[in-house]
């Protein structure tokens, strides 16, 4: 046993077996590794023939929702300017109906004061105010009364007509029986 042969041959055999185990050992990993290699490798061709599509549509995706989004606040600012012209609408209408109250209420107190001088002898209230009298205190007015005085009748009755005699008819005015 003390050939160096044989121990140089036995060693040989020895690290070829060790070497036929790795081998046996590693190919079942080889053969997956070349089954990853190829998966990858498809992974990459397929990648590369979808990303330039893919990442084109969300380029325009991202474009599009740019524009809604710009859209929707000229929407939104645009729904403001209605809200606020809507409020002015409103606020007109409030004071046209205020004044249409006040128009009504000014007419419904004329036609009652119309109607309280055209149905009674007794003068409306506002007559009777001392603004208006224009210095006649005591004295009401009189929508019957004349405006144009006639002169003094009874000088003019006891010319035409002797006394003791009754008046005859006689003209209103006094200047149509003098010659």
């Amino acid at each position: 046993m003390s050939d160096p042969v044989f121990w140089l041959g036995l060693s040989v055999g020895l690290v070829a077996v060790g070497i036929l185990a790795v081998i046996l050992t590693l190919l079942p990993a080889v053969i997956q590794l070349g089954r990853a290699a190829q998966s990858v490798e498809r992974f990459f061709d397929t990648l590369l023939r979808e990303l330039p599509p893919t990442l084109e549509a969300l380029r325009l995706t991202s474009l599009e929702v740019s524009e809604i989004a710009d859209s929707l606040d000229e929407g939104v600012k645009g729904a403001g300017q209605v809200v606020k012209q809507v409020n002015r609408s409103l606020e007109g209408a409030r004071n046209q109906a205020r004044g249409a109250q006040v128009n009504v209420r000014s007419l419904w107190a004329g036609v009652r004061a119309a109607w309280q001088a055209l149905s009674s002898e007794t003068p409306p209230t506002a007559m009777r105010n001392p603004q208006l009298r224009s210095g006649q205190a005591g004295r009401p007015f009189s929508a019957a009364a004349p405006s144009i005085p006639l002169g003094d009748m009874r000088s003019f009755a006891s010319k035409a007509t002797p006394e003791g005699s009754p008046p005859h008819a006689q003209p209103s005015r006094p200047d149509a029986t003098n010659p």
